[in-house]
């Protein structure tokens, strides 16, 4: 038991660490991209939609792998590819544009290894009676990362450039490699042989099941790395002009979430959570429409306050929701990998799919299209909050 809080509490760390780097990646590289390229928005949704494919694609080799081993060995593959990613970007500069392709695989294959295997970490060393603990403290540290490093991140950028702040990425990418030696491999499982088709034709008459899957894709669509979250930051950017600007407008945000969640730590654990999860699902919808009634800057800040809140909350709950329902009765350890894969190619496809309506929009260069793009990507928080509603927190 001590052995696995020790590792719960490193596979934090690491998650901490690559919360900077998503900070990096996230946000700043959508700014990289509106600074360096005359079309950022058709650039970005063509990197994303082959990004995610790519992720898909490798998530279905992976799970084949690491059914019944090396699945920590995936992992540290995925942290390894993860520091030649960061390192493509220090040497590319600004010929990222021309290499969107090769730069999109790496990103796919990098992240399938790395978060298919983190998954079935947080599914076999994490109980699902621990289960909210450890996600709302997970979720802490990750918001405390979050709130330091737009700031800090944003300030080094605006001083010197964005290459040199990539090397620094770089090191905490080293650091990472490092830490996930500690984490000991799991022993070799004698499961059945990987069999998607089997597995979805037993899970997919599962209400629950169905719930999630629909989960799944609208989150893509909306909140992980999703369309609207990059639509975010350059409405952001565009308004504020600096990546200063970008990394205070952020931490802001993640400061307002963190007390949020701390709140629903407490309140939350041994409750009913259904009323926050609607309130949050309604929430966007009500203040994007303000946003387009009257588009100022304070209307672009409170709604992105909104948006973040909202959907910080709907993911944790989301969290909780999938990863019981992972370690419950509906899913076996015999289907862990299956159901994580199917889920990832749903997660994917949705995340795909936003993308590819940004980049109509982009195409299309009209303000109507691309505002009528932002409501459809907000709806899909209300559908997937509705959603997540439904799905038992499987706590016993």
């Amino acid at each position: 038991m001590k052995k696995n809080k020790l590792e719960g509490n490193v596979i934090i760390v690491i998650t901490a660490m690559r919360k900077i780097m998503s900070v990096f990646i996230g946000p700043f590289l959508t700014a990289y991209f509106i600074k360096t390229s005359q079309e950022s928005m058709i650039d970005l949704s063509i990197y994303y939609i082959f990004s995610y494919i790519f992720l898909a694609i490798g998530t279905f080799i992976v799970a084949s792998i690491i059914k019944n081993k090396f699945r920590i060995g995936m992992f540290r593959i995925g942290v390894i590819l993860n520091f030649f990613y960061i390192m493509s970007i220090v040497i590319l500069k600004e010929e990222i544009i021309n290499h969107l392709g090769l730069f999109s695989i790496l990103y796919g294959i990098s992240s399938s290894s790395y978060w298919f295997s983190y998954n079935l970490f947080l599914i076999n060393k994490i109980n699902n009676g621990e289960r909210t603990e450890y996600t709302v403290k997970s979720k802490i540290v990750e918001s405390i990362t979050g709130i330091l490093c737009p700031i800090l991140l944003g300030s080094i950028i605006t001083v010197t450039n964005y290459e040199l702040t990539a090397v620094i990425i770089l090191a905490i990418s080293l650091i990472q490699i490092i830490l996930s030696f500690i984490i000991t491999p799991e022993k070799e499982n004698s499961l059945p042989k990987f069999s998607l088709k089997n597995t979805w034709n037993k899970l997919k008459k599962n209400k629950q099941i169905r719930k999630m899957s629909v989960v799944e894709f609208f989150i893509g669509m909306n909140v992980s790395n999703g369309a609207l979250e990059i639509l975010m930051t350059i409405l952001i950017f565009n308004s504020f002009k600096t990546d200063m600007n970008l990394g205070i407008i952020t931490s802001i945000t993640t400061i307002l979430l963190m007390i949020c969640v701390q709140i629903y730590g407490k309140v939350y654990k041994n409750r009913d959570d259904k009323r926050i999860i609607v309130i949050s699902s309604i929430l966007p919808v009500i203040l994007v429409l303000i946003l387009l009634i009257w588009k100022n800057n304070v209307t672009i800040i409170i709604y992105n306050i909104c948006y973040v809140i909202s959907t910080g909350l709907l993911s944790l709950t989301r969290e909780i929701r999938l990863f019981n329902l992972s370690d419950s009765s509906i899913v076996d350890k015999n289907n862990q990998c299956e159901f994580f894969s199917i889920r990832e190619a749903i997660l994917n496809s949705g995340r795909a799919f936003g993308y590819l309506v940004l980049l109509i929009a982009g195409l299309c260069e009209s303000q109507v299209i691309l505002n009528i793009v932002m409501v459809v990507l907000t709806l899909s928080i209300l559908i997937m909050g509705l959603n997540i509603r439904k799905i038992e927190k499987f706590e016993d």
